[in-house]
């Protein structure tokens, strides 16, 4: 892993950007005052790669990431690493109740064309693939650098304080921290595979010879065997196809003696079953009757179409017998009519003379309540005169006409007024009374004088209609003619329709006995038809019956000669079918000597052709086996030998002792090139040794070679040691790893101030040998001013009340 890109905002003493270029520097040193951030330089690209700094101590106490009074931190790290650039990136949050979480994690491959020198955004958004995000971001980290952050924080990152973890490990760390970073973690899993492949060895072993007990052992000679029973049939195929040539000569010849001895048998059953049908001879008497039947029904049809089209023409020289029923019907709708009217006339002028009458009385009653009302207007003047003038005084002015009365008049009692004003209710109410009955008379009247118009208007209209209608009588009298010629009509009708039928009838029985007497002759014809390859004679004449009998008489004879002919032909038919039965026996003989059994309707070569097909299988297939058999018996020699060798390799692998043997290995050659070193950096005081359980001590040349444990040493011996045991395992971790594991950057935290000048030199030396000679980026933190001289790359750091802050310096 080498550092290209270091960026952090908010993280630790760090509040504002900061952006370390390290793609051109192989040996830096961060120098500044005590507390100014040169350690959280070095934390913040262990942050971005595991998410967790050596000085926080517990690995998931991730608030002290941020910076104090800051709500956000973010930490970028651009590296090369297995042959690619990547960039492990980190965002942390603050919460309003004061939890940090993180909000962002990933490691991505980066596309390398971009500089890494380039704008970092432009770096950061040339993403050739995504890695992880969240929590798999540090075990993808790990898996990519082959270490996880236990022995980072011991072979990469060298913290303050824990330079000497390596150093005074217990053995058993110390080996399995060699395991992990020399990757001897693959034997085992050389191990694992090793067993499980003798276990699919095994497997394949019992296969193969449950497969070789199946197939069993074919030897020589049964294939030997099996190649002369080949043979031999091979040899039997002539004889076979010549005698079944034979075979189908003797079928053909007794196919076409059997196929003549049929026809002669068949011939002699036709001529036997040959008979005249039984209806023949009288079919002619029944032709004749029918034909007479025919023609007295047609001349019967003819008498009644006659008479109906007399029947017909009568009727029509009558009117229609709805217009004789339209007039006979307005005829008697008119003297209906005349009676009504006259009653009609009788009633109007009865409501006449009513209405004359109540008219009459109506006037009189008007003129009794017009004396009446005069009466009473009468009497009520002269009963207001009397009392004005019992009010009256003389020489009072009048109350009337205002003049002075001279003389008091004087009046006649006047007449009853209540009888003059009852006189007068009783003349009203004869007025209403009467002028009611008149109103009605007059109603009455109108109606009736309207009955009549209605009635008259009526018998106008029937008037027009009987206009050219003869009088009643004589359309009743054409009615009745009219009906009788109509009966008759229908009369002569349905007595021409039975005549159709009838002729009908006799037709179709006529054309029944037409198509039986065709079919005799079609039987007949058909019958002798069978006999035209033996010479029967044709059929002539128009008599069914002596054709029958000529036909017959033909038959009989016939029968005679070929009754004789047909035995010889049944006699040579079988004499063909003993000799084919005893040339099929013999040849059934020969094939089953050979093995080959021949069924009853089988083909002897097609039998033996199978047989002969099958047999050459079957050497084949023990050839085969054969072969296979070998092959399988090579293969149990082959599974067999895998399985021992997976097995013991698995076994020599199964414990810890060559993992144990491979780390001894290791720590000596460590130990062998620290000593080296050592002895430089301690002017040639001490050197390192491993113990027999492979505790590391010191050999203490001052004091006659004394050896003692590493953990006796002073705080800067310790140092030193630690320093030279760190330098020696990145130098080798290439070579002992073979190749897997490539440590080419090494940072050291602090630490120098407890060396003395000429040890301080020599650490200076040895690490600029470390960076020229073996291309590893070494960085170191510290603030002695002789060793921050020699580096060529120097970052200054500062802090003032609000941030760090980190200046490059070059030398």
């Amino acid at each position: 892993m080498r550092p290209l890109r270091l960026m952090f905002e908010g993280f630790g003493s760090y509040r504002e950007s900061t952006d370390v270029h390290l793609s051109d520097v192989d040996f830096f040193v961060l120098t500044g005052p005590t507390g100014s951030g040169k350690s959280t330089v070095i934390d913040a690209l262990c942050f971005a790669l595991y998410g967790t700094v050596p000085r926080w101590g517990k690995g998931n106490v991730i608030r002290n990431a941020l910076a104090p009074s800051t709500a956000e931190c973010k930490v970028a790290l651009v590296f090369d690493a297995s042959g690619g650039r990547y960039a492990a990136v980190r965002l942390l949050r603050r919460t309003p109740q004061g939890n940090v979480q993180t909000k962002e994690a990933r490691l991505d491959r980066l596309d390398p064309s971009v500089p890494p020198d380039a704008d970092l955004a432009k770096i950061m958004e040339a993403v050739a693939e995504p890695m992880a995000e969240g929590d798999k971001v540090t075990g993808a980290v790990s898996e990519l650098l082959g270490i996880g952050y236990e022995q980072f924080t011991q072979c990469v990152v060298l913290p303050q304080g824990r330079f000497a973890e390596f150093l005074q490990a217990k053995p058993g760390d110390r080996q399995d921290l060699l395991i992990q970073l020399l990757a001897y973690a693959v034997y085992e899993d050389v191990g694992q595979r090793a067993r499980e492949r003798a276990k699919v060895a095994a497997s394949k072993l019992d296969s193969a010879q449950k497969r070789l007990n199946e197939l069993g052992t074919v030897t020589d000679e049964v294939v030997a065997a099996a190649e002369r029973k080949v043979a031999d049939l091979d040899d039997l195929v002539s004889t076979v196809d010549s005698a079944v040539e034979e075979m189908a000569t003797l079928r053909t010849r007794w196919t076409e003696a059997n196929t003549k001895a049929g026809q002669a048998r068949e011939q002699l059953s036709d001529l036997g079953a040959l008979r005249r049908p039984g209806d023949v001879v009288d079919l002619s008497t029944r032709l004749a009757v029918a034909d007479e039947e025919v023609g007295r029904r047609l001349e019967e049809r003819v008498a009644a179409e006659k008479k109906e089209a007399e029947a017909e023409a009568a009727r029509a020289d009558l009117p229609e017998q709805t217009v004789l029923s339209r007039w006979r019907d307005a005829h008697a709708r008119s003297a209906t009519l005349a009676g009504r009217l006259e009653r009609l006339r009788s009633a109007a002028a009865t409501a006449d003379e009513a209405e004359h009458g109540s008219a009459a009385e109506f006037a009189a009653a008007e003129t009794a309540l017009a004396d009446a009302e005069a009466a009473r207007t009468a009497a009520d003047r002269a009963h207001r005169a009397v009392a004005l003038a019992a009010d009256l005084a003389e020489g009072e002015p009048c109350p009337v006409c205002r003049q002075q009365v001279h003389d008091l008049p004087h009046h006649e009692v006047p007449a009853d007024l209540d009888a003059a004003r009852a006189a007068v209710t009783a003349a009203k109410a004869q007025v209403t009374a009467l002028r009611r009955a008149h109103a009605e008379a007059s109603k009455a009247a109108a109606a009736a004088r309207a009955d009549v118009s209605s009635a008259e208007k009526q018998a106008g209209d029937h008037a027009a209609e009987l206009r050219d209608a003869p009088p009643a009588a004589e359309v009743d009298a054409a009615l009745g003619r009219r009906e009788a010629a109509d009966a008759a009509a229908d009369r002569a009708r349905s007595a021409a329709k039975v005549a159709r039928t009838a002729v009908e009838r006799a037709q179709r029985d006529r054309a029944e006995l037409s198509e039986e007497e065709q079919r005799a002759w079609s039987a007949l014809r058909a019958g002798r038809d069978k006999f035209v390859a033996l010479g029967v004679p044709p059929v002539e004449g128009t008599e069914l019956a002596a054709a029958w009998q000529v036909l017959l008489t033909w038959a009989e004879k016939q029968r005679g000669e070929l009754a004789g002919r047909a035995a010889e032909l049944e006699k040579a038919e079988q004499d063909l079918r003993a000799q084919g039965g005893a040339a099929r026996a013999e040849l059934t003989s020969l094939l089953e000597r050979h093995g080959v059994a021949l069924a009853r309707d089988a083909k002897p070569d097609v039998v033996l052709a199978s047989h002969r097909e099958r047999s050459a299988r079957d050497l084949a297939d023990l050839v085969e086996k054969r072969t296979r058999s070998a092959a399988l018996a090579a293969e149990l020699a082959k599974c067999r030998e895998d399985e021992q060798v997976a097995r013991m390799l698995g076994n020599l692998l199964k414990s810890n002792g060559f993992e144990a043997w491979l780390c001894a290995e290791a720590l000596d050659s460590l130990v062998t090139e620290a000593s080296e070193i050592l002895m430089q950096l301690s002017g040639g005081q001490y050197e390192l040794h491993r113990a027999e359980r492979n505790e590391l001590v010191v050999v203490d040349h001052n004091d006659a070679g004394t050896q003692r444990p590493v953990n006796t040493l002073s705080g800067g011996e310790t140092f030193q040691a630690s320093l030279a045991l760190a330098l020696a395992l990145s130098h080798q971790v290439v070579g002992l790893s073979g190749g897997k594991r490539d440590l080419n950057s090494m940072f050291l935290d602090e630490g120098f101030g407890t060396l003395d000048e000429s040890t301080l030199d020599t650490v200076a030396a040895t690490l600029e040998r470390l960076a020229q000679e073996t291309d590893r980026m070494v960085g170191i933190v510290t603030h002695v001013p002789a060793l921050a001289e020699r580096v060529p790359v120097q970052f200054a750091v500062s802090r003032d009340g609000a941030s760090s802050r980190l200046r490059r310096v070059e030398v």
